[in-house]
């Protein structure tokens, strides 16, 4: 990846769009979406989660593991205030996967009543190969 796609991602981790399906439910996503209508949609978290992940990184380096925690941790506080500011009566999850040998990721989706967080943190493996980073409000 290119350093100028790695800033263009980040960049567009702020910046978002409301789409509607035939329900009426009101999805958030990242502005960059190639999506500008959705049909039915019957997994409202997986499909947020899924349409909202970005890959920051490729192959990372297990010099890098660590450093990547704390960034993805800085990046998700900061995509959540940007979230809670653009949309204030929603409640979001961002996640930041980091996995050694793999990608740095980061995605986000909203609380849906009824609909388990599209992670479980509490009994995902938290190692030196990967560690998944879950903030909310």
């Amino acid at each position: 990846m290119k350093q100028i796609d790695v800033l263009r991602n980040i960049s567009e981790l702020f910046v978002f769009k409301t789409l509607s399906d035939e329900k009426g439910y009101n999805f958030v996503v990242f502005k960059s979406s190639p999506f500008n209508q959705i049909a039915r949609v019957r997994d409202k978290t997986e499909f947020e989660a899924v349409e909202n992940h970005v890959h920051l990184l490729d192959g990372v380096k297990k010099s890098e593991f660590h450093t990547l925690i704390d960034i993805g941790t800085r990046l998700g506080q900061a995509m959540l205030t940007c979230l809670k500011s653009s949309y204030p009566d929603k409640i979001f999850y961002v996640f930041a996967s980091v996995t050694l040998g793999d990608s740095f990721i980061i995605r986000f989706h909203q609380n849906w009543e009824g609909e388990a967080p599209y992670f479980d943190v509490d009994n995902l493996p938290c190692n030196n190969k990967e560690h998944v980073i879950m903030l909310t409000a």
